[in-house]
C-alpha cells in the first residue's frame, strides 16, 4: 500500500480514456499517453478522513470557494489532495437506489457548480460517478481546477446522472430538458427554471436514505375480569374434644456400684517419655532450620520483562450493533497474526506495538470496511456504519 506523506493511497480510479481498470495502489501503474493523470482514493492517517489524490500536478493547489465542490487541502510531492466530507460516499455506490427528489437536488447542485466554474474560468478535469460524492441531499464534485482538453464536461455530468439513476433514468421528468441543455438546444436559465418547477411536483425528501418498515401496532391489553371484594365468612361452633386423663410416668431406679467391675492398672512413669519429647522438639527445630535455609538460598526467578500494551477505544456510530476487528497489516515488531479477528467492538482493544495498523471492520448485514488507524490513539476511533 503506497503512502504519500501522512496520506495512505488505496484504490486507483479509472478515468475516461485510461485503458487501465481500477487497481490497487500498491500495483505498478503506468499512465496512458492521453491520460497522464492518476486519481487515487485514500485516507488521512491522522484523522481517518477520506481523501482524493490527483497526480502529477505541479505546485500547490488553488484556493477555490465554489459550492458543491471538494476543497483542496494540501499538496505533497507533485500531487494535489482534496478532502471528502465526513459521511459522504461515492455516487456510484448508490446507483439505482436514489429517489427522484434527492437525485433532482444533486442534479441542480452539480449543474450550478459547473456553471460557477465556467463563469470563473476554472476548469473541471473529469465528471465521472467515482468523483461525485454524496451525503443525504448534498452532492460534491471532485477535481475542480485540474486542467483538461475538455474544460467543462457536461456530457460526463449527463452520463454520471444516468448511471446513478439506473433503470429509472428513462422515466425522470427532467431527462429531456437536461439532454437538450447538454446538446446545446436549451439555455441554462431555461433549464434552471424547469428544474425548479419540477421540484414542486415531486414528493418531499425522507429523513434518511434507508427505508424503514413500519412496526406493527401492539394489541391493546384486555381488561381483566373484575374481582369481587366481598368476602364470605362462615362461622361454625367447634366440636367438643374429650380429654382423657394422663397416666403418671413409670419410674425406674438403677443402682450403680462405686467400684468398677475390672482391675484398674496405673501407668508406669519412666524417663523414656521425657527423652521422646525432647527428640520431637529437636526434630522440629531441625526442620525449621532447613526450611529457613532453603527459603533464603533457593534460586530466585528472574523478573519477566513485561511487554508494552497499547489500548485503543473503538466506538460505533450509530451505536447499537457490534462489529469485529480483523487485522490486515501490522507495523514492524508486532506479534499479532494477520487475517484474524482481534476483538469485538465497541470497547477497548489491545495492541502490542505502536504504529500504523490496517484493519477490516465487519458488521453483520453490512459490507466490510477497511480502515487505517494509528496506535496509540488517545482520542479513540469512531467507526461510522454505512
Amino acid at each position: 500500500m503506497e503512502s504519500l506523506g501522512h496520506y495512505l493511497l488505496r484504490d486507483r480510479i479509472a478515468l475516461p480514456g485510461d485503458p487501465a481498470q481500477t487497481t490497487r495502489s500498491d500495483e505498478k501503474v503506468t499512465s496512458a499517453p492521453n491520460a497522464p493523470f492518476e486519481v487515487f482514493e485514500g485516507q488521512d492517517v491522522r484523522t481517518g478522513i477520506s481523501i482524493l489524490v490527483f497526480r502529477p500536478l505541479p505546485g500547490k493547489p488553488p484556493r477555490l470557494d465554489i459550492p458543491s465542490t471538494l476543497s483542496w487541502v494540501d499538496g505533497e510531492e507533485g500531487a494535489w489532495i482534496a478532502e471528502v466530507p465526513v459521511g459522504a460516499v461515492q455516487a456510484s455506490w448508490l446507483a439505482g437506489r436514489v429517489e427522484p427528489a434527492r437525485l433532482l437536488n444533486w442534479t441542480r447542485q452539480l449543474l450550478e457548480a459547473v456553471q460557477n466554474c465556467q463563469s470563473q474560468n476554472v476548469p473541471v478535469g473529469w465528471i465521472v460517478p467515482e468523483l461525485v460524492w454524496a451525503r443525504g441531499s448534498r452532492a460534491w464534485l471532485g477535481g475542480v481546477g485540474v486542467a483538461r482538453e475538455q474544460r467543462w464536461d457536461y456530457a460526463g455530468l449527463l452520463n454520471t446522472l444516468r448511471v446513478v439513476a439506473g433503470d429509472t433514468y428513462a422515466a425522470l421528468p427532467w431527462r429531456e430538458p437536461l439532454e437538450a441543455f447538454v446538446t446545446g438546444n436549451l439555455e441554462y436559465p431555461a433549464l434552471k427554471e424547469q428544474l425548479e418547477q419540477i421540484s414542486t411536483t415531486l414528493e418531499p425528501l425522507p429523513l434518511s436514505l434507508p427505508v424503514q418498515e413500519a412496526l406493527p401496532t401492539p394489541p391493546k391489553p384486555e381488561k381483566p375480569t373484575p374481582i369481587s371484594k366481598t368476602l364470605k365468612v362462615q362461622i361454625g361452633e367447634p366440636e367438643a374434644v374429650v380429654v382423657e386423663p394422663a397416666l403418671p410416668p413409670k419410674r425406674i431406679r438403677i443402682e450403680d456400684s462405686l467400684n468398677p467391675p475390672f482391675e484398674v492398672l496405673e501407668p508406669q512413669r519412666s524417663s523414656l517419655s521425657r527423652r521422646g519429647v525432647l527428640g520431637w522438639i529437636l526434630l522440629l527445630v531441625l526442620l525449621l532450620v532447613l526450611g529457613g535455609a532453603y527459603y533464603f538460598l533457593r534460586p530466585k526467578p528472574q523478573a519477566s520483562t513485561s511487554l508494552p500494551v497499547y489500548t485503543v477505544e473503538f466506538r460505533l456510530q450509530p451505536p447499537g450493533p457490534t462489529a469485529s476487528i480483523e487485522i490486515l497489516e501490522v507495523p514492524q515488531g508486532s506479534k499479532i497474526p494477520l487475517h484474524t479477528v482481534l476483538a469485538e467492538v465497541p470497547g477497548l482493544v489491545k495492541f502490542d506495538q505502536s504504529g500504523i495498523y490496517r484493519i477490516r471492520v465487519r458488521v453483520q448485514g453490512r459490507a466490510p470496511v477497511d480502515s487505517i488507524i494509528s496506535v496509540p490513539n488517545p482520542g479513540g476511533v469512531d467507526i461510522n456504519l454505512r
